[in-house]
């Protein structure tokens, strides 16, 4: 452990924060604010890294891998580490007697700290977030523009609309690079090669159609996850993480509850999630969303008790890596950032989207900032605009349809101004028969390739996040800003 303390005045200082995974909020807040803590003890594996969850404490705030602490001039403090192969980094400010304390925890082997006084924060992070990414030797492949089924038809998806929609893309002229089979196609999760009886096929039946409409086939996986009704249960259950009790870990509650995650320091896992991705490839997918990736790095009973949680991590996605091959494009989701470094293509770096604006009771009344909405997207996702120097980030999906959507077009148009923001993926997942010329507008807008921005400012917020770029100004509260509505994203002015 390291301490620093600085004798400053809290009340002018402004704290910039990382969550642990893709879905863990990153924010940007008075020092003196409260970080939420999940009240749902579920939301603290799925949402956060139980072994260093939110405080819930006024003055008190806790970050992954980097943190930064902003004066009113635009200088302040910026700490960070320049290796997350093995470690997990984890950060704490606490507002103390004359001034700040300020902790750094490894979990891992030690590895190359940073903490230094700047006169530009933004300058700062984005150098030490570049360091990182070189140490680790961050894959930095030109952006895809994405299609993918989650948000049509969630766990419904059939090989047939799979089809439909490809088809209507080619006819409209939607510059689409991949076609992404999401959840719901398998028969169960860590039954992969098994489909679903509703689907209409098997998996390895879609990518030669897409390929012929000119898409690069796409395919997701939950590779770390196994249902309890499985057959990869039933007949592997000493692959799994154990709890307490000595029985699997029960982890989340999608899918109707509790499920158990692969344990990664088995000596049978690792073949078998090779194997898997191996699989996919075969199918014909070069393109696989992992998602849900954080189950590896539990904390839990594990069959090698030497390995670390962030290395048990490390290990199960280069498995899946090797499996897939150096040339097949893995997006991550869901899953530890910086330990992902140097393997995935591309992460997603903020919660779901959802076609509307703000979960507001489960974020304020039960203190879960992590489930999906608009805005949980937005606030996120801009306050990690760096880590493009990781993998090219994933802010998730534009919302064009305006049937089946409570965003106003303020707030459609809203989120793709993230995306343009951002830059990274593009991806999209309305029926394509249900958008409208306006909705068909607004899509091909959302998939027009951009640059990352960069923050004009980190003193300034409209919200409790980044929010002022050199593009755009969001406004994520829910009144007027300096003559700029509510939910909404203008010019820089």
């Amino acid at each position: 452990m390291r301490e620093w303390h600085l004798p400053v005045r809290v009340e002018a200082l402004k704290v910039l924060v990382s969550g642990y995974q893709s879905w863990s909020e990153a924010e940007l807040r008075p020092l003196t604010d409260v970080q939420a803590r999940p009240a749902m003890a579920w939301r603290h594996d799925q949402g956060h890294d139980p072994g260093f969850l939110p405080s819930g404490l006024g003055g008190v705030w806790r970050s992954h891998t980097l943190i930064a602490l902003v004066r009113g001039d635009g200088g302040g403090w910026v700490g960070g580490v320049l290796d997350a192969t093995r470690t997990f980094a984890q950060w704490e400010t606490r507002v103390e007697g004359d001034g700040v304390q300020v902790t750094r925890t490894l979990e891992g082997p030690e590895v190359p700290v940073v903490w230094e006084e700047t006169a530009d924060v933004t300058a700062a992070v984005e150098a030490l977030a570049a360091r990182l990414g070189r140490a680790m030797g961050a894959r930095q492949p030109a952006p895809l523009r994405v299609w993918c089924s989650w948000y049509s038809y969630y766990r419904d998806v059939t090989l047939d609309a799979m089809l439909e929609n490809a088809r209507l893309a080619r006819e409209r002229g939607l510059p689409f690079d991949v076609f992404q089979l999401d959840d719901g196609f398998q028969a169960d999760l860590g039954d992969w090669t098994r489909p679903a009886a509703h689907f209409g096929g098997h998996a390895r039946d879609l990518p030669g159609p897409l390929r012929e409409l000119g898409f690069t086939p796409g395919l997701w996986l939950a590779p770390f996850l196994v249902g309890p009704g499985s057959q990869l249960f039933a007949e592997h259950r000493d692959w799994l993480v154990r709890g307490p009790d000595g029985g699997p870990l029960p982890v989340g509650h999608n899918w109707g509850g509790p499920y158990p995650v692969l344990d990664t320091t088995h000596p049978d896992v690792l073949p078998w999630l090779r194997e898997l991705t191996a699989t996919a490839r075969a199918w014909g997918y070069p393109y696989l969303k992992l998602d849900f990736l954080f189950g590896a790095a539990l904390p839990g009973v594990r069959f090698d008790p030497t390995v670390g949680r962030a290395d048990a991590y490390r290990r199960g996605l280069q498995g899946l890596r090797d499996g897939a091959g150096q040339d097949a494009f893995l997006l991550g989701c869901g899953a530890p950032l910086a330990q992902s470094i140097g393997l995935v293509d591309a992460m997603r770096t903020g919660p779901d989207v959802a076609p509307y604006w703000d979960d507001h009771t489960r974020r304020v009344w039960l203190g879960d900032g992590t489930a999906p909405s608009a805005r949980a997207a937005l606030h996120t996702s801009l306050s990690r605009w760096y880590q493009h120097a990781w993998y090219q980030p994933d802010p998730d999906v534009a919302i064009c349809r305006r049937e089946l959507s409570l965003l106003s077009a303020e707030e459609r148009g809203t989120v793709a101004g993230m995306l343009d923001v951002i830059g990274g993926l593009r991806a999209s997942s309305d029926p394509i028969r249900m958008l409208d010329e306006e909705g068909l507008n607004l899509l091909r807008r959302c998939l027009e390739v951009s640059r990352t921005d960069r923050p004009r400012t980190l003193t300034r917020s409209y919200g409790p996040a980044v929010t002022h770029f050199t593009r755009a100004t969001f406004n994520l509260t829910d009144d007027w800003q300096d003559g700029q509505p509510p939910h909404s994203v203008r010019g820089p002015a």
